[in-house]
């Protein structure tokens, strides 16, 4: 078996999951279909998701199924992933340089995050099971640092007694020598005038009960150990250190004295931090690479607060911290490829994979871009929707439901209940495919990268969210692909991670957003990057309109890594796609990142709130985060402005004065919403044409709201909790239109899209891109 393939565990229920790589093609691309299935046999088929929920009170289900790829019958195979990251040396130099070298120095400093983890965490090792030689400094299972030797017949193991606190940085010194004997010092580093609790451990001239004839020093690994026996070909990878390591040196002596070190290899990881790769500062440029995307660009016990910005200070970022439960690559065996075809539409697809047997079944989603070929006389789509990909990736298989962590969600009330289905006893589960970026790591540290090279069990086109008990992300955006088909609109679908692209001055696949009159942000365009962002600027300012059909969108900054070539010898590098999220300042969150490490490693730009980057939503879309909360929505209620004749278009077989009085969630104004806001850069020139009628003690302000003293931030305390519903025109001569609320679309399917929130929708939508309508509205804008 590969590393990956695993016998069904016992008692384990039936269940077939899966991920295509990539996840965003071009027509014509092939990706490849990695599944686990517990049962024998599985079929699979390729469909284009139209809408995906399925039930009474939604939506008729709609998809076709894209026959030029044929169903096929597969084996089930079952796979986990293996998460942690660590680093390794493999440079095959350094194996050969102990033949005449008498003692080993190696220094480094470390601060654990989680002393006691139940289980064995190596901070280094060189130990070779196999074999009995090199050696390995531990922390065990009971908090306590061992060291353990090779010496060739066997292993020894040597107890220093030695617990560091949590938290707490540690300079780490070892010598050891090829007669046996053994030197090391742990010492313990005050934070700034705190004394630490510890003292100083140190242990001179212990002598080992063999002689240390193998001082093996590569591979050299830290954050974990290899733990292959004999009989076994492949690494077992295993002891996970949950904390960081700084500073690694590697000094080497000969002579009978062991007199006259010299440095072996010396690593900064300070260095390229948003690489997978270590950088050897020795004049060796001894090869290093980390695995599973531990968190870089954090400080070290050098760290002072004279600068936050990693890409500016000279000290204090020479850190990695390593998880037991980091992963960026499920690194799960393809189990079938298959090609797009040429002609394919954009969109959201499935490979829906079905156990023979009847017993599982799953959608594989992925997604196709627009062709970017000649068109042969057809004129292409004046409108775009745009996923919200790094959303998607920003809640994947997110656990804000276990209780047991920091980054809990909150029960509100007494009565609340948790919805659990058969999918969300799955992502329970699966918890060997990663956290989501509102998740906190088994130390308490919070996740700042998302990969979506593993199955994001939330991404589903039928998903139901456990604690809101309604469609949202994905399946929610799916309602809108529904209401476009149904009012006969042609469309392209692109994502978040085209418009960055778009941007960007080097790609060869440029998608160019020219062609189209009007883009549509789905219900929960939270995460733009600076690229994504700059997009719907440009967008904006060259005559294109914009119908923002969400709540809570552009607040948190995002960075996306750089995707690795497919012939990458690395395909477990760094940032090969991830999305980057660095919390902290203020905003609705479930961590707050420590000062220093509010800057991304991959692109050295700050994080935190756009709004703290001087661009919040409200000069894009004209409205801001407001409120949220997870009770009942409620419905809008149209003003006196909106009333006049010159914006009776958008009211168009809209006879009463509440709008989204129904939805899947209750009202339209609901979940996560954004309010009109001169102050906080809403254009003065704006109309606001509804806004919800009055939110319960269920919801609550967004706290960067919030002034001295702390009152009045329920729904019934203040007006400030509520949704905005406005029109304004941008500078290009193109218009905004926003609803503010996630909610919105769950209204706009209801009833199989016969409500009032649907009408207005579909009115906006044909008046920006009616030509006359757009010449009507730039007149009522200057009168």
């Amino acid at each position: 078996m590969g590393p990956t393939l695993r016998a069904v565990p016992d008692d384990y229920p039936p269940e077939i999951i899966g991920y295509a790589e990539p996840w965003i093609v071009n027509p014509g691309d092939e990706l490849d279909v990695k599944i686990s299935c517990t049962e024998p046999a599985y079929t699979y088929k390729v469909v284009r998701l139209v809408q995906g929920l399925e039930g009474k009170v939604y939506p008729q289900k709609k998809e076709e199924q894209i026959t030029a790829i044929p169903s096929k019958l597969q084996e089930g195979r079952f796979q986990m992933a293996i998460p942690g990251s660590y680093a390794i040396i493999t440079d095959s130099a350094l194996t050969n340089t102990t033949k005449d070298v008498n003692k080993v120095h190696i220094s480094l400093h470390f601060c654990s995050y989680l002393p006691v983890a139940g289980h064995d965490q190596c901070i280094l090792s060189t130990l070779d099971c196999t074999t009995n030689s090199g050696f390995a400094v531990i922390l065990n299972d009971a908090g306590r640092v061992d060291l353990v030797v090779g010496t060739g017949s066997n292993k020894e193991l040597v107890k220093t007694g030695f617990h560091p606190e949590n938290k707490q940085w540690i300079k780490l010194e070892l010598w050891i020598s090829q007669a046996g004997a053994l030197d090391f010092e742990l010492s313990p580093i005050p934070t700034f005038s705190q004394k630490p609790l510890q003292s100083a451990f140190r242990m001179t001239s212990r002598r080992l009960r063999c002689q240390f004839e193998q001082l093996k020093i590569a591979p050299l690994m830290f954050a974990a150990m290899d733990a292959r026996s004999a009989n076994e070909s492949t690494a077992q990878i295993c002891a996970f250190f949950n904390g960081r390591i700084a500073n690694p040196t590697i000094r080497v002596s000969s002579g009978d004295n062991g007199a006259g070190e010299t440095v072996t290899v010396k690593y900064d990881f300070a260095r390229d931090v948003h690489s997978s790769t270590l950088i050897d500062t020795s004049g060796r440029s001894t090869l290093g690479r980390v695995f599973n995307s531990p968190t870089r660009a954090v400080t070290d016990h050098e760290w002072d607060g004279s600068e936050e910005d990693w890409t500016k200070a000279s000290y204090g970022y020479g850190a990695i911290h390593f998880h037991e439960d980091d992963l960026d690559d499920a690194g799960w065996q393809t189990d079938f490829r298959i090609r797009v075809p040429s002609v394919a539409r954009s969109g959201a697809y499935s490979v829906r994979v079905e156990a023979v047997n009847g017993l599982a079944m799953d959608d594989v989603v992925f997604f196709v871009r627009p062709s970017r070929g000649p068109s042969d006389g057809v004129r292409r789509p004046r409108t775009g929707f745009v996923l919200s990909t790094f959303t998607y990736l920003a809640y994947a298989n997110e656990r804000m439901y276990d209780q047991s962590k920091s980054s809990k969600l909150e029960h509100p009330s007494h009565d609340f209940a948790v919805r659990k289905d058969w999918q969300f006893d799955r992502m329970v589960r699966r918890t060997d495919l990663g956290l989501s970026l509102y998740d906190v790591h088994r130390d308490g540290s919070g996740v700042v990268y998302s990969s979506p090279r593993r199955p994001l069990l939330n991404m589903r086109p039928d998903y139901i969210h456990w604690a809101l008990h309604r469609p949202r992300e994905f399946s929610a955006d799916l309602l809108m692909i529904g209401l476009l088909e149904r009012l006969g609109i042609p469309y392209d679908v692109l994502t978040d991670h085209d418009l960055h692209i778009s941007q960007l001055e080097a790609a060869d696949d440029r998608l160019c957003l020219d062609q189209y009159d009007v883009l549509i942000a789905g219900c929960h365009p939270e995460y733009p990057t600076l690229e994504s962002l700059n997009a719907y600027t440009s967008h904006l300012c060259r005559d294109g309109s914009l119908f923002y059909a969400g709540g809570n969108g552009f607040y948190w900054v995002a960075a996306l890594g750089v995707a690795t070539a497919a012939n990458d010898t690395n395909p477990q590098g760094l940032f090969q796609g991830c999305l980057e999220v660095r919390r902290g300042d203020q905003g609705i969150r479930t961590y707050t990142l420590p000062g220093g490490e509010r800057h991304f490693s991959s692109n050295g730009q700050r994080g935190t709130l756009w709004r703290s980057r001087g661009r919040p939503a409200n000069l894009l879309v004209g409205v801001g985060s407001a409120g949220e909360g997870l009770g009942p929505g409620v419905p809008y209620c149209r003003t006196a402005a909106s009333k006049g004749g010159a914006y009776a278009w958008i009211f168009d077989g809209v006879e009463a004065d509440l709008i989204g009085v129904d939805g899947f969630g209750g009202g339209a104004s609901g979940d996560e919403f954004d309010k009109y806001d001169v102050a906080n850069g809403s254009p003065a020139g704006a109309v606001v044409l509804a806004t919800s009628t009055g939110h319960s003690d269920d919801f609550g302000i967004f706290i960067e709201d919030v002034g001295f003293p702390i009152q009045n931030t329920l729904g019934s305390q203040t007006r400030e909790i509520r949704s905005d519903m406005v029109l304004f025109e941008a500078v290009g001569g193109g218009h905004v239109f926003s609803v503010g609320s996630i909610n919105w679309l769950s209204c706009v399917g209801w009833n199989d899209y016969d409500n009032d929130a649907a009408r207005v929708t579909g009115n906006v939508l044909r008046g920006f891109l009616s030509r006359k309508m757009r010449g009507d509205m730039r007149m009522c804008f200057r009168i």
